[in-house]
């Protein structure tokens, strides 16, 4: 049966990219479907290591999947399955310190004396894995074992909510307790960031930071609470991840860096938070144009000249240097006339088809 190519990718779009391969295997012979890419494969082998289905591995490997020392080992070892890492290791397979670290996250104590076995000797990566997993078992037999990275240890633990193995990392020794504040606030741990806190942490304006850019609003207001002042830094930060409610609130504490949020805003392609910025009296349009222009931002640069922009040679110039021949005809459209810069920049740039159009430009003037 030969579907029209148009329907068959149409198809192919609800189909996950670790399954592609079965729905190739089975329909290849009567479908006239492309082959997966490898990354479909080592996908598709990735999660059926995860399963422990030797069969599915086999298939995987048959169709030509070839990461066997990362999807695979990977795989076997979140998935706590025995006869799939050593089927790896007989494919030859010999990251075992990966094996080790998701055997540890994961909470198989079996598969972590195996990789040791193997030869795995990177019982700090193991300790993080626990760690992360709050496996305070795994913790241990790693200590055992010679692991004596317990600030990393504590860092893994603050950020995945894993209060016991705090508490087991600072009785070993661990005593980084602002990377463990900025850990947990990372994580949204609002517990977590109260224990870092009582043993000594007061890097609040870095939580303020960490909490803004992860969206944690509840944690900001905790990192306010605790004497973070860098307002400044949270609006700035929340126009980058377009976040209009965290910006409002940076606003409401005293911020008033109107001018560089529309910049950062235009240079991550954020207009809502342009308008934002607007609003509140950002003026600087001339370089909201410039910046749109070097991020190939046809949009937010239509929007810096509706609200007054004019540097149309500045943008010339920053579309010269991106090869966007859009937004050069755009800039021209508008009245630029640096065609001798543009041709120099696209020149230094090589960018082959605006030297020929630069030069069409300067002819013609």
């Amino acid at each position: 049966m030969n579907l029209p190519s148009e329907i068959i990718n149409r198809i192919i779009c609800f189909i996950k990219p670790c399954w592609y391969p079965v729905v190739y295997y089975l329909f290849n012979n009567t479908l006239n479907i492309p082959q997966p890419s490898l990354f479909q494969l080592n996908k598709f082998l990735y999660h059926s290591a995860k399963k422990g289905d030797k069969q599915l591995c086999y298939l995987a490997k048959n169709l030509g999947a070839k990461d066997f020392n990362y999807y695979m080992i990977k795989g076997s070892a979140k998935g706590g399955h025995e006869h799939i890492c050593r089927l790896a290791k007989k494919w030859e397979a010999t990251n075992f310190d990966l094996m080790l670290y998701n055997a540890a996250q994961s909470g198989y104590e079996h598969l972590c004396r195996l990789a040791k076995k193997w030869g795995s000797t990177d019982f700090n990566i193991m300790i993080r894995g626990a760690a992360k997993g709050g496996y305070k078992h795994i913790c241990c037999l790693a200590k055992g074992w010679g692991a004596n990275d317990f600030n990393e240890m504590l860092c893994c633990a603050a950020q995945n909510g894993h209060e016991h193995i705090c508490r087991l990392a600072k009785e070993w020794g661990a005593n980084d307790f602002n990377e463990m504040l900025i850990s947990a606030t990372f994580g949204g741990h609002e517990h977590i960031c109260r224990l870092a806190k009582e043993w000594g942490a007061n890097d609040f304006d870095e939580m303020l930071h960490e909490a803004t850019e992860e969206g944690h609003v509840h944690l900001c207001y905790l990192a306010k609470e605790w004497g973070a002042t860098n307002f400044i830094d949270m609006l700035e930060t929340a126009a980058e991840e377009g976040n209009e409610h965290l910006c409002r609130l940076a606003k409401e504490w005293g911020a008033t860096n109107f001018k560089e949020m529309l910049l950062i805003a235009t240079q991550e392609g954020h207009k809502h938070i342009c308008h934002l910025a607007k609003e509140w009296g950002a003026t600087n349009f001339n370089r909201m144009l410039l910046t749109a222009a070097f991020g190939e931002n046809e949009e937010l640069c239509r929007l810096a000249k509706e609200w007054g922009a004019t540097d149309f040679n500045g943008m010339l110039c920053k579309a010269a240097l991106r090869g966007n021949e859009e937004l050069c005809r755009l800039a021209k459209e508008w009245g630029a006339t640096s065609f001798s810069i543009m041709f120099s920049l696209a020149k230094e740039n090589g960018h082959a088809h605006l030297c020929f159009l630069a030069k069409e430009w300067i002819e013609e003037e």
